[in-house]
C-alpha cells in the first residue's frame, strides 16, 4: 500500500491515473453522509491539505483494508477503483454494516408517500376538480416519494460490509 497524492506539479506523471497500472486498484475516502472527501483516519481534508488516495497491488489487499477500515470507522464509505481511476464507476463501495441497508429503506418510503399522494388526487376527482389543496398536496407527495424512490434505486454501486462477506 502507498499512498499517493492525486496531483503534484513536480511529478512526472503530473496525475495519479498514469501512476497506477492495470493490477494495482486505488482507494478513496468519504463522508458516509455528506460525501464529503475524507482522509484514511476518517479526519476531514484541510483545504491546505493535498488530495490523497491509497494504491493497492491487488484487489484482494484493498478489500481487506477497505473492511477493516468501515468496522473501525463506522462513518466511513471506501470506494475501490481500477488503473482507469474515477472515469468509471467504483468497483466496489464498502460502508458500514449500518448503512448497508439505507437505499432499500428510501426507496420503501418513497413508495409510501407516492400511495398517499393517490388519495389526494381522488378528493380533487370526487370533488370534480373545485378543491385545490388536495391536488397540490398529492403532487408534493407524489414528486417527494418519486424523488425518494430514485435516491433508493440510484446507487448501483456494489456495497459491502465486512458481515456481508
Amino acid at each position: 500500500m502507498q499512498e499517493l497524492r492525486l496531483y503534484d506539479p513536480t511529478r512526472h506523471p503530473h496525475n495519479w491515473t498514469d501512476i497506477v497500472h492495470p493490477g494495482q486498484y486505488a482507494v478513496f475516502h468519504s463522508d458516509v453522509h455528506t460525501n464529503m472527501e475524507k482522509k484514511a483516519d476518517g479526519g476531514a481534508v484541510t483545504a491546505s491539505e493535498e488530495s490523497t488516495c491509497l494504491v493497492f497491488d491487488s484487489l484482494d489487499e484493498a478489500e481487506a483494508y477497505c473492511e477493516k477500515k468501515v468496522n473501525q470507522i463506522s462513518v466511513l464509505r471506501c470506494e475501490i477503483y481500477d488503473h482507469t481511476g474515477k472515469s468509471k464507476p467504483p468497483k466496489f463501495t464498502y460502508v458500514n454494516k449500518a448503512y448497508l441497508k439505507s437505499p432499500g429503506k428510501h426507496a420503501f418510503w418513497g413508495w409510501i408517500l407516492v400511495a398517499a399522494s393517490v388519495p389526494c388526487f381522488w378528493i380533487e376527482w370526487h370533488w370534480h376538480g373545485t378543491l385545490i389543496v388536495p391536488v397540490i398536496v398529492g403532487i408534493n407527495l407524489a414528486i417527494a416519494g418519486l424523488r425518494m424512490v430514485y435516491w433508493g434505486l440510484g446507487g448501483t454501486e456494489k456495497r459491502r460490509s465486512a458481515r456481508e462477506l
